[in-house]
């Protein structure tokens, strides 16, 4: 099986730095530009089955992707966005002031932080990847396409490489990179990690992991 996982395409709370979470955000300009790009990378693909978020920046993406391929997007809640509760909408800057016990411990050791009224990186990981597995399961060949959001990703990257929950943030993934991966008898052997080469003729801002 090979596996790609996306990212969805840029926001302007992305662009600006906002925790986004489960607020459901659309595409920007810049971010259906992301998308289309992606798409035209991905054209000459065969899919079996492309999975989305339930976002609609998520949804959106997987969308534009799965167009040149006349497939249904197949919706995931598993794969939605880690709920950051009261952060959402807000910049690092307002929630460190406000929170800044809470903030350090994201920032220092993220795997144990919690969100005022959000998820726990534990319950996303675990929700994350119990999703994955279950389309490892399901599919045993062909090319499966994941669209999510940058903590989910980042977490079942971390899984599929073997790391521990402690490591997800070890792992970057920008906006519509793509991430790809060659499974075998369950074991995940990486091709590439967070590409952004389909992004380059957009000449856009260097992308943040954010």
């Amino acid at each position: 099986m090979e596996l790609i996982l996306i990212r969805h395409g840029e926001t302007d709370w992305n662009k600006d730095q906002v925790f986004r979470g489960r607020t459901d955000m659309r595409l920007n300009a810049t971010g259906i530009l992301q998308a289309d790009a992606v798409a035209e990378a991905l054209s000459g693909k065969v899919f079996e089955a492309i999975y989305s978020s339930p976002l609609k920046r998520a949804q959106v993406t997987a969308t534009r992707i799965a167009k040149p391929h006349a497939l249904d997007v197949r919706v995931k809640d598993d794969f939605q966005d880690i709920s950051f509760g009261q952060w959402e909408g807000l910049t690092p800057k307002q929630v460190e002031d406000k929170w800044p016990p809470q903030y350090r411990k994201w920032v220092e050791k993220p795997a144990s932080a919690r969100f005022p009224g959000g998820e726990t990186p534990k319950r996303a990981w675990k929700r994350a990847n119990s999703g994955l597995r279950e389309i490892l399961f399901t599919h045993g060949t062909g090319t499966i396409v994941i669209v999510s959001h940058r903590i989910p990703l980042k977490m079942m990257t971390a899984y599929l490489l073997g790391k521990k929950r402690k490591h997800f943030a070890e792992v970057r993934h920008d906006p519509c990179a793509m991430s790809v991966f060659e499974v075998e008898d369950r074991v995940a052997k990486p091709v590439v990690l967070n590409d952004t080469r389909h992004l380059a003729r957009l000449t856009l801002p260097e992308p943040k992991d954010f």
